[in-house]
């Protein structure tokens, strides 16, 4: 579906239906994201040096087109931190935990009122949460300023780009 370019255009159809059954977007927009981990790859260094330079797995394996095949040379390397709870006892501190991924990040939209998926983008794992949300994923027939967010999209430059989205000024809650 990607390959053809079609999953953009079966969202956009099932946004529609979704509009068209009576769902429609007025109560704020929920954005968050999630990794979706990619199987790890055992790259040389010449390797790993053309894949960040841009180039595809048929062009650096040219002649090995079985692995190539294997090869995901989109997925990008993030490290995901989770901050530990205070014990139950309030005495022993707990670890907080830094998780290398290996894959992708699927940014996702919610209709707050209805929990329905209005809207998807999919990066690399590295790709930084707060500047998807100038990259469409904001609906902007959402009646409701209400967008609800963790701290990575926080920025003065969303701040402003929501203000101009929107009708009533809209900020980031965090969630």
């Amino acid at each position: 579906m990607i390959a053809a370019d079609a999953l953009d255009a079966l969202f956009a159809r099932l946004d529609r239906a979704i509009s068209e059954a009576g769902y429609l977007p007025i109560s704020g927009q929920i954005i968050d994201a999630t990794l979706v981990a990619a199987p790890r790859q055992r790259n040389t260094e010449d390797e790993k040096a053309r894949i960040k330079a841009g180039e595809m797995a048929k062009q650096i394996w040219k002649d090995k087109p079985f692995k190539a095949r294997q090869k995901d040379t989109d997925a990008r390397w993030t490290v995901k931190f989770s901050k530990a709870r205070p014990a139950e006892d309030g005495q022993k501190q707990q670890i907080d935990i830094a998780i290398p991924t290996f894959g992708y990040k699927n940014h996702i939209l919610i209709d707050r009122q209805h929990g329905v998926i209005r809207k998807s983008l999919v990066t690399d794992a590295a790709a930084h949460d707060g500047a998807r949300l100038r990259e469409g994923l904001i609906d902007p027939s959402n009646t409701a300023s209400d967008v609800w967010a963790d701290s990575a999209y926080r920025s003065a430059e969303n701040e402003r780009f929501l203000k101009g989205v929107s009708k009533p000024a809209a900020s980031i809650a965090e969630s």
